[in-house]
């Protein structure tokens, strides 16, 4: 008896002091934050855990790492703005860096406006600039700058809505990123200073660093719908430019390989 009576004294608890979230929107420590806003925030997380890349990390060092374990510390610095007040949430130290944890972010009305991840942050980002993107659409501030991003950048990103033109808004120099850019990104900025010695060649589809039969066969089963392509092997399957991939890109891929 005792048990359920404490039971249903926590359930009036959480009802009487519990926010509700309108749908599209989940609650985390009693605050309300857009579902397609965290899942780009996890995305650029996973990306980074995925990407493989090695650091140099020493033993001794507990804060090197992609992503920067210290942002799930006890002691980090890291900050959140909702609504204009300050949380200071210390990481959960469970040994996994999780959306809240992920640079300086600042949240108005339950959306993303700002997030800060780039030089002096240390978020240490890697892999892929997610498609997913788009989904920040109140996004205002974006600064992943001097992260270790790589692959080529989404068309998707040029939705959102940010002065492309002003450095404290946007800003993705000294990454990894290859070209062709969107359109919406200044590569004329002589301070834009990406490290693309790792980035793909048009025609190597299967990323393998060679461009030979295999990728011909890929590119066949992309063509006839067998797979289908993701941003960065639909770059490098356009051989020609021409915004498809058909026949004219095997043709031309094949010329490659024979001369």
């Amino acid at each position: 008896m005792r048990n359920i009576t404490l039971i249903g004294f926590y359930f009036i608890f959480n009802c009487l002091f519990s926010q509700d979230c309108e749908p599209g929107y989940t609650e985390i420590n009693e605050l309300c934050f857009h579902e397609g806003d965290l899942r780009v925030l996890q995305k650029l997380i996973d990306n980074s855990y995925q990407s493989g890349i090695d650091l140099g990390c020493e033993e001794w060092d507990p804060y090197c790492g992609s992503p920067n374990p210290f942002m799930d510390a006890d002691d980090s610095w890291m900050w959140v703005v909702v609504d204009s007040t300050y949380f200071e949430w210390s990481g959960d130290q469970n040994g996994i860096v999780e959306p809240l944890e992920l640079g300086l972010q600042e949240w108005n009305n339950g959306r993303l406006t700002t997030l800060m991840c780039g030089a002096y942050i240390y978020c240490q980002l890697s892999g892929p600039i997610p498609e997913e993107i788009n989904q920040l659409t109140e996004i205002e501030t974006l600064r992943l700058e001097g992260n270790y991003l790589s692959g080529f950048i989404p068309e998707t990103l040029c939705q959102l809505n940010v002065d492309f033109d002003d450095m404290l808004a946007f800003d993705l120099r000294y990454n990894r990123l290859c070209a062709p850019y969107p359109d919406c990104i200044d590569t004329d900025d002589e301070y834009w200073g990406q490290y693309d010695e790792e980035c793909t060649e048009i025609g190597d589809i299967n990323g393998d660093s060679l461009i030979n039969i295999q990728d011909i066969i890929q590119l066949i089963r992309f063509i006839i719908e067998i797979e289908t392509p993701d941003y960065q092997q639909a770059i490098a399957s356009d051989f020609n430019s021409d915004g498809f991939f058909d026949v004219l890109d095997v043709i031309q891929i094949v010329e490659l390989i024979i001369n």
